[in-house]
């Protein structure tokens, strides 16, 4: 059974000044340069949001081959002083956030792949709704849904899911070796 490895990203979206858009340009040029020579480098993505007033958001994806290779770049010193130049320029840079495939779903060091991921969670939800039907004493529709869903996301969240995972990685290993 081949298995893939998803792309690993992150995403910043930092506020440019009109007048700095092309310093900030080619400082995400450089940027680009020196991420091509790290390991694991697959590409990257600028998007300028529409202009407002004086400024325009700009949206940079970056993506590796794996989370370890992102983290390698992110560590990087030529990274840290290429992105100070870049910031500096900026009026306002927000929290990067770095994700791959469904891994914030999934428990640390165990994959499964989307669609294992979503067939999982399609039935917990009917398992999970039907033994709420059963089991949660009559009250208002709209009180019995948000109870519901509530229940239902943090038991699949926090329980469910991951035990699922964990268990349908060890049912594969010993099927499939």
């Amino acid at each position: 059974m081949p298995t893939t490895t998803p792309q690993a990203v992150t995403v910043i979206i930092r506020r440019v000044p009109l007048d700095a858009r092309a310093e900030v340009q080619a400082a995400i040029a450089r940027l680009r340069v020196a991420a091509h020579r790290f390991e694991g480098y697959q590409g990257a993505e600028d998007t300028y949001l529409p202009t407002t007033g004086r400024h325009v958001d700009l949206v940079t994806v970056f993506s590796f081959d794996t989370r370890e290779n992102l983290r390698r770049w992110e560590s990087s010193e030529e990274r840290k002083r290429v992105i100070a130049d870049v910031d500096r320029l900026c009026l306002k840079v927000s929290d990067r956030a770095s994700f791959d495939g469904l891994a914030l779903l999934q428990p640390e060091g165990v994959k499964a792949s989307k669609i294992e991921t979503v067939a999982i969670l399609i039935v917990l939800i009917l398992i999970l709704g039907w033994l709420a039907d059963m089991v949660l004493p009559p009250m208002p529709e709209p009180w019995r849904t948000a109870l519901s869903v509530t229940v239902n996301v943090c038991l699949i969240s926090y329980l469910f899911l991951p035990w699922s995972i964990r268990g349908l990685v060890a049912l594969k290993k010993k099927l499939f070796g």
